[in-house]
């Protein structure tokens, strides 16, 4: 018999209220995590996205203090990354039993892409894929290399704005506010691509500002809240480097990145993905877009993505 999933509610994980949108159009269909990168990026796969939930029970999950599962004690804490990863097991194993599957799809974007590698390494046994999109590998590398496009793409006035912002080295990420430094890095990043392909402020409102100004689930403090960068978690962004420390998974992984990413070098992690050891591995670039495949070039994503179904041999149960 075939039900359709569509769930909204809070989930305990490491004894804190988690929330998580939970859709599909067959509850036997194969389940997909996705791990943002931003919480606003809830919004932004159901979306640009929502052709997955036909073939996909699709789990949106807000990580703990971003969107909807904001606490203030929560943000006050120094988050660990050990604790994101203990989350997404408990969540995983949570999915596995609610939908009866021995493994499901593991999706990570930016931040997101971060975690992911983590929780395949730990618990390989729990999925049947990983999809790194906007892979992480080597951020200090990638910022670097970010200035250096900037200018050389960059009239004076903009050269003066990027002297005043700080390059990050591995002496100096924890004196710096990256907060205020990602505010700063923002609008050049918009003026010169890296983050969408087409830098418009057309673009900047369609794809960065209506999916999370319309999302229904959400209130106004939720979407204030989806905006807002967490410095604590930045920094353990910043401080972790997988080109040196995971280069061998036992999970099947499909990279997709765009090749005007500024953000996260498409060629660093190109280089990276070449090194990785998996028992599958495919790259996809995606040539009309920057930082955000999912939400630039949607079609050619979902079809990607839904494909891996069939490519992995699932049975879906009548």
């Amino acid at each position: 018999m075939i039900e359709k999933t569509n769930e909204v509610k809070f989930i305990k994980l490491g004894n804190v209220n988690q929330f998580v949108i939970i859709r599909g159009e067959n509850s036997n269909n194969p389940v997909l995590l996705i791990l943002h990168g931003g919480s606003t990026e809830t919004a932004h796969f159901i979306k640009f996205n929502k052709d997955l939930e036909k073939h996909f029970t699709v789990v949106y999950w807000d990580q703990r203090g971003e969107g909807k599962s904001y606490s203030k004690s929560i943000v006050e804490q120094k988050p660990e990354l050990e604790r994101y990863i203990q989350d997404a097991y408990e969540l995983t194993e949570y999915l596995k039993n609610r939908f009866h599957k021995e493994k499901i799809f593991l999706l990570g974007h930016s931040w997101g892409s971060m975690l992911g590698m983590k929780v395949i390494e730990r618990f390989p046994n729990n999925y049947e894929a990983y999809i790194a999109v906007s892979q992480y590998c080597n951020p200090l590398k990638s910022d670097n290399l970010m200035f250096d496009y900037f200018l050389q793409q960059s009239d004076t006035s903009s050269i003066k704005k990027i002297n005043f912002i700080p390059k990050l080295t591995e002496e100096n990420i924890e004196k710096v506010k990256l907060v205020d430094r990602t505010n700063k890095i923002f609008p050049l990043v918009m003026k010169y691509g890296g983050l969408y392909h087409e830098s418009k402020i057309s673009n900047l409102f369609k794809l960065s500002l209506m999916p999370i100004l319309t999302l229904k689930e959400y209130n106004l403090v939720d979407k204030y809240r989806a905006m807002q960068q967490n410095e604590k978690r930045l920094q353990i962004y910043y401080q972790n480097k997988l080109s040196e420390t995971l280069t061998q998974v036992q999970v099947p992984v499909y990279f997709m990145h765009g090749i005007n990413d500024y953000v996260i070098n498409f060629d660093v992690t190109k280089e990276y993905f070449e090194k990785l050891k998996a028992p599958k591995k495919k790259f996809f670039t995606f040539y009309k877009s920057g930082h955000l495949p999912p939400f630039e070039e949607p079609e050619k994503f979902n079809d990607i993505v839904i494909n891996l179904i069939q490519y992995h041999n699932i049975r879906i149960p009548k």
